[in-house]
């Protein structure tokens, strides 16, 4: 019995020792492979994706010309590269830096520049290969430049009787500083201030905005990207003007006594328009007369006048979608002739001086007059009241043209077209004679019979 516990001890004790030198020889072996696969094969190959690209160019050309990375075509980076077996483990997207090389880029446009990596912790790397290799980097210099402020409330209208008028919005600040890329605020022609809040006003009103739109020259809208506003948020007041909606009528501002201006009929392009005010002091009229002459009322007549001038000084705004205005003559019915006047029958009135005569020297000139068909044809040189009205005439010269007054007391509805110019000769009367005065001027004193 002793025997056999004897020889279990020896056994136990035997498979202790083989087992503790299988585990050395393990070791040893592996230690072995390690040292001999170090030795054979000392580098291996790896991948590393999202390497952060830096935007950061202080130091370099483009930095101290002023210029700062507007745009860049990709964020970050991918590389493949070798390192020591050692170093292996220590390489990641957190010890390697990738950057952009600027060169010497030193104004501002868009370029295709190379990015490079290198590791932060001193790991070697080698055969290197970057993806992408290059970048497309977009660089300009930051500016900021002061652009009035219009407003923009497409949402807000008026109530009864009540308008809204963009222009007469006012913003508060009434500019506004855009910090961005010079050559984005180059292209900025108009800045508004938005708002897109819904309200119907009777009265004045005011809200604030913390949007704008940038349009370019050609209305083309400018995205807001990349720029910074001060200040962030626009106060706006909107006033709601009093509106009416007004005929245009015509007035002939040199009829002669007895002419009928109802026979006149004309055509009118806009007929009406909305007109308005904010101001309660300013009573907006009833109609909006366009003037004329009769005397420029020839067959085919047409002209066109810009409603901003009828309604300049009135603190009235025109609210259509135009500013002119087209009268014409309707002309149907209507004819014209030319009809020759011997001036020997035409009276001078209002002569300027007692002591002169004056003489029409043309002998004849033509009138030409307009009114319905009919009419026209029967008129004669009889029908016509020729005369030359001097009032207010400088007969300072001896000779002097001077316009004729033409109208047609027989018939109501005929007029005449023609801008007659007769030459006046002023003829100094018998007794009369003249002497210089202490002015240099001429006086006419009577000479004694």
């Amino acid at each position: 019995m002793s025997i056999l516990k004897n020889i279990t001890k020896r056994n136990i004790k035997e498979a202790r020792s083989n087992a503790m030198l299988l585990l050395i020889a393990f070791v040893c072996a592996i230690a072995s492979w390690f040292i001999i696969a170090m030795t054979k094969y000392p580098s291996d190959s790896k991948h590393v994706s999202n390497i952060p690209l830096s935007r950061d160019i202080s130091g370099t050309a483009a930095a101290d010309s002023g210029l700062s990375i507007i745009e860049c075509s990709v964020g970050s980076v991918s590389v493949s590269l070798d390192c020591s077996r050692t170093d292996y483990n220590r390489i990641s997207a957190d010890s390697l830096k990738a950057t952009i090389d600027f060169k010497n880029i030193t104004v501002p446009g868009t370029y295709t520049l190379n990015v490079k990596v290198e590791s932060t912790n001193d790991a070697e790397i080698s055969n290197l290969v970057i993806s992408p290799a290059t970048v497309r980097v977009e660089l300009d210099q930051y500016e900021t430049k002061a652009f009035v402020l219009k407003a923009k409330v497409p949402n807000i209208s008026g109530g009864e009787n009540k308008a809204i008028n963009s222009a007469d919005i006012t913003c508060e600040p009434g500019e506004v500083n855009i910090k961005g890329p010079a050559s984005k605020l180059a292209s900025i022609a108009e800045c508004y201030a938005v708002s897109n809040q819904e309200k119907t006003l009777d009265s004045s009103y005011s809200l604030n905005s913390d949007e704008y739109q940038l349009f370019s020259e050609d209305g083309t809208e400018i995205s807001s990207d990349k720029l910074t506003f001060d200040p962030p948020l626009v106060n706006m007041t909107i006033p709601a003007l009093t509106q009416k909606t007004v005929k245009f009528v015509p007035q002939i501002v040199d009829a002669p006594s007895g002419f009928d201006t109802d026979c006149l009929k004309f055509k009118i392009d806009p007929e009406t328009i909305t007109i308005a005010t904010n101001n309660t002091e300013t009573k907006l009229p009833d109609k909006l007369e366009l003037k004329l002459r009769l005397s420029e009322l020839d067959i085919g007549f047409s002209t066109d006048r810009l409603i901003s001038n009828l309604l300049m000084g009135t603190n009235i705004t025109n609210m259509s979608d135009t500013d002119t205005v087209n009268i014409s003559l309707d002309s149907e019915g209507l004819a014209s002739r030319d009809i020759t006047i011997t001036s020997s029958n035409i009276p001078i009135l209002n002569t300027p001086s007692k002591n002169y005569d004056y003489v029409i020297l043309n002998p004849t000139f033509i009138v030409k007059i307009v009114g319905p068909s009919e009419a026209v044809n029967d008129v004669t040189a009889a029908d016509l009241d020729v005369v030359v009205d001097l009032l207010g005439a400088d007969d300072s010269m001896d000779q002097f043209p001077y316009s004729v007054k033409v109208s047609c007391s027989k018939y109501d509805n005929i007029w005449s077209v023609t801008s007659n110019t007769v030459n006046v000769k002023k003829t100094l009367k018998e007794g009369m004679t003249t002497q210089a005065s202490e002015s240099g001027s001429t006086m006419t004193t009577t000479t004694a019979g």
